[in-house]
């Protein structure tokens, strides 16, 4: 195993080559979680993984999990699974907005050799129908983390190209770096800031249509309005910002006028050369794992016929202590308490 440093994303980001996944041990996967939860952004170049080894391998560094779905198993009171049939019989039970944000989300989980995995298919192809394959149209990302509008955001991402990746690129930037090269008093003018979230269409991938669209609502913010704390740590422990912002509306208590103006200093500060690094791929198959709390992701490139799996994780194997993204009340108890419902449900 070969370890070098990521130009770009400040002191952060790793790759890794020479690994063979056919032998890889629990110890050196354990090894990697660890060093990834310190480094943010990892890359694991021309790997030899198929989709079952794939899912295996995240299930070792933490839960799967999407919002969404607990969001389903709450309300139904039965599991994700029962809840799919339900829709498939058309049940009375099952009201008609989420039949129909379930029947367009199905069609994005990857079924491998007939069994359905915790694997979403991220691409802009369509099927002979000419509806959508993936999550997403063709086209660019733009800057982004996943959930970003929700509290109780899932910190980890991990992305596996399949085919036709050569070509793009997924683009990283870290936030760690700029919030500890401000000064101490800006520092604890942002530590006390709030944001209010809100979803606009095609703020992340335009060109997406109305049913990818609604999609994308229920996953990255579902209720417009929410608050987030603007500096929050990562799993790794690391002191940074929560700034996706494509669902951003404008910071608490502001007016709009001061709010762009905060807003618009550290998104020119921030979205430099020194903190990004756009990972053009050489290899169908490199294997991306991300911090999903203080760090931004994108695509770039052409990505016509492109083919990625993409899982959304906690990191509970690899840390000693419980992740509380958030240091001030409310947050942290509203924290605890959706999590101590979510993790009852995942468990």
């Amino acid at each position: 195993m070969k370890i070098s440093k990521i130009p770009g994303l400040g002191r952060f980001g790793i790759f890794i080559d020479d690994i063979n996944f056919d032998n890889i041990t629990d110890e050196e996967w354990q090894e990697i979680g660890k060093l990834h939860l310190e480094n943010l952004v990892t890359i694991i170049r021309n790997t030899n993984l198929d989709a079952f080894k794939y899912q295996e391998l995240i299930f070792k560094l933490g839960l799967p999990r999407t919002n969404q779905a607990h969001r389903l198993h709450k309300k139904y009171g039965i599991s994700v699974g029962e809840i799919f049939q339900k829709v498939l019989e058309d049940s009375d039970l099952i009201d008609d907005e989420d039949k129909k944000f379930l029947r367009s989300s199905g069609k994005l989980i990857l079924i491998e050799d007939g069994k359905p995995t915790s694997i979403i298919k991220v691409t802009g192809m369509k099927d002979a129908a000419g509806d959508p394959l993936g999550m997403f149209a063709e086209g660019e990302l733009l800057w982004h983390s996943n959930e970003s509008g929700d509290l109780c955001f899932t910190p980890g991402v991990s992305l596996l190209g399949r085919s036709g990746v050569v070509g793009s690129a997924t683009g990283f930037l870290t936030t760690v770096d700029y919030y500890e090269s401000l000064s101490e008093s800006f520092r604890s003018e942002l530590d006390e800031m709030v944001l209010l979230h809100r979803f606009t269409p095609g703020r992340i991938n335009p060109g997406l249509i109305e049913e990818q669209d609604s999609i994308m609502r229920k996953n990255m913010c579902p209720v417009d309005g929410s608050r987030i704390p603007l500096v929050i740590s990562s799993p790794g422990g690391h002191r940074g910002l929560h700034i996706s912002v494509n669902t951003i509306d404008k910071i608490e208590g502001l007016s709009d006028a001061e709010s762009k103006k905060i807003l618009d200093k550290i998104q020119s500060e921030l979205f430099v050369e020194k903190y990004m690094y756009d990972h053009w791929y050489r290899s169908d198959t490199d294997l991306c794992l991300f911090d999903n709390s203080i760090t931004l992701h994108r695509r770039l490139g052409g990505i016509t016929n492109r083919m990625c799996y993409r899982m959304q994780h906690d990191y509970n194997f690899v840390q000693q202590n419980p992740y509380i993204p958030y240091t001030t009340e409310p947050f942290v108890s509203e924290y605890r308490r959706r999590m101590a419902e979510m993790v009852d449900w995942i468990v």
